[in-house]
Order: structure tokens, then sequence, then C-alpha cells
């Protein structure tokens, strides 16, 4: 059992190296610990300056990366869309910039757009189904081949590919599309830019809107991708175009990819906020024209970088 004078040994113990630390702090180390905070001090500002100086490097690279792919290959899209009519569509909070990049990326190839789509939030809504349900019998036309397994979403996006797109090139707007385009604004589920269209397109870029939080799993997209192979359908094809958020987990594009049926019609581009990501979207689409759907891009996309057609072939 430890005594009392083991105790008295401690405190006083104690007492003394306190002491001597006040002794010691005031004599000559004093100096020399000063130095030492000085010295290191010296080397986190040194490494602060280092770490700031390596961001300004890694922006001018990527400015100059970007540079040189918009001005040296200028001119690589030209004519890839040419006597195209092309629908922009924005999914629900997409950006509205890359939505206007996008467009004139499209038109410098030499496609047209013709109308501007945005889809309100409500169109995938759970508390809207029945609404949308509703819509999808009202405005259904005769001409519309309704498959018997579709989903409530998938004869929706059929339905708006009929109101504002064809599977072929030189389809004027008549009476059934203007009946759809009205149904479906009207129900304040989407607006467009013009309102009115006079030709009706043959192809789709939908643009992908930025991972909400918290992150939703890829379920929450069933609707949305199942809408997006409507459009399919209904016209001459799709691109998807999206940042790399939306191709991880909690993004429409990584939710497309991770759906078999949808990816054997409908093409992904995930860097489109890019240059070399927008060039992807001509060429994609030019590519849905001819009939063939593909993933391109820096995540998980399982045909690479472009379509083959414009890729540089081994020797």
């Amino acid at each position: 059992m430890i005594d009392f004078r083991y105790h008295i040994v401690s405190i006083v113990a104690i007492f003394f190296a306190l002491g001597a630390g006040v002794v010691l702090g005031a004599g000559p180390l004093k100096g020399t610990g000063s130095e030492l905070v000085a010295s290191q001090a010296e080397k986190d500002r040194q490494q602060l300056a280092d770490a700031r100086q390596e961001l300004t490097d890694v922006k001018s690279l990527d400015k100059y990366r970007d540079d040189y792919v918009a001005k040296v290959t200028a001119g690589l899209t030209n004519g890839k869309l040419t006597g195209k009519k092309i629908v922009v569509v924005t999914m629900p909070n997409a950006d509205g910039d890359l939505a206007n990049t996008l467009t004139e990326e499209l038109e410098t190839a030499g496609g047209q757009v013709t109308t501007r789509v945005a889809l309100d939030s409500k169109l995938f809504d759970a508390g809207q189904r029945q609404l949308v349900e509703q819509l999808v019998t009202e405005l259904v036309t005769a001409d519309i081949e309704i498959p018997a397994d579709s989903t409530t979403y998938q004869r929706a996006g059929l339905i708006m590919a009929r109101g504002l797109a064809a599977n072929e090139e030189g389809k004027a707007a008549d009476s059934e599309s203007t009946k759809i385009i009205s149904g479906l604004t009207g129900s304040k589920l989407l607006s467009l830019k013009p309102s009115q269209i006079k030709d009706r397109a043959s192809l789709f870029v939908v643009v992908a809107a930025k991972p909400p939080t918290p992150l939703p799993d890829n379920s929450s997209y069933n609707d949305s991708v199942d809408f997006i192979e409507g459009l399919d359908e209904g016209s001459a094809g799709v691109v998807v175009a999206g940042t790399p958020l939306t191709a991880k987990t909690g993004g429409l594009v990584k939710a497309l990819r991770s759906d078999s049926d949808a990816t054997k019609i409908v093409s992904s581009v995930d860097v489109a906020d890019i240059p070399a990501g927008q060039a992807t979207v001509v060429f994609s689409l030019a590519e849905q024209a001819s009939g063939k759907a593909g993933q391109y891009g820096a995540f998980d996309a399982k045909n690479g970088v472009a379509p083959s057609d414009v890729q540089t072939k081994d020797n």
C-alpha cells in the first residue's frame, strides 16, 4: 500500500519540476524556443505559399487545356449536324449556362435548335404521378405506338417526343403536336422557349442537373430514365449531357448507365462542361442519328472518350 511519505515525495518532485521549468523558461532556452516556433511558422508559410502556387499552376494548365481544345481543334465538329433539328431539354435544376453552351456548340456544328424545354420538378414528383397518368391518357395520339409493357414515364416521354420531334427530319408541327404541347405546358410540368414550334426536330439533348444533397440512390431516377427512354423511342436519338458529378453516385448519368436497357438506345457524356466534352456531345448526337448509342467521358464510360469513328485509328 502506498503510504503518506510516498505522496509527499511525489508532490515535492512535481513542484521541483515546475520550478525548474520556470527557471529554464526564463533562462537561456527561452530564445531557443522562440526560434523553433519562428522556424516552424516560416516553414508553414512556405508550404502554404507552395500550395497556393501549385493550385494556380493547376488552374493555368486546366485553362490551357480547355483553350487548346477549343481553339486548336476548332472546326472538328463543323458540319456534323448539318440539316439536323434538335430539342435541348433541361432536367429540373439543370445549369442554364451549360445548356446555353451546348446550344451554341450544336449550332456551330450545323444543327438547328428548334426549342428549349425546361422540365419542372413537379413532373417527377411522386405526388403528381396521377396528373401525369391522366395527361398520358388524354394526350396520346392515334399515330403513337405505345408498348404494352411501357411505364407511365416512358409513355410520357414518348408523348412529349411526338409533340416536339419525329423519327426522321422534315416533319412539321401539326394539330396533334400543338395539342400535346398545350397540354404539357398548361399543366405546368414544363415550359418551352419559344413556346410554339414550326418544325419538329429529330434529336434530343438532355442536360442533367447536379446531384442534390443528400445524394439520392439510383432508384430515385427510375422515372427520369424511363422518360428519357420514351424520348428516344419517339425520335431519332437522345444524348444525355452532364458534368462529372452526374456520373457518380447520386447522379442521373450514373443511374442511366446502370440501366442496361437504357444504354442500348440512349447515349451519355459525363464531361459536357469542358470543350472536349461538348464536342463529344456533337459526335454522340451524330452517332445517334445513325442508329447507334454509346457512353462517353471520364467516369465509368464503357465506350471511351468519344465515338469510335472520330477517334484516331491504331496502325
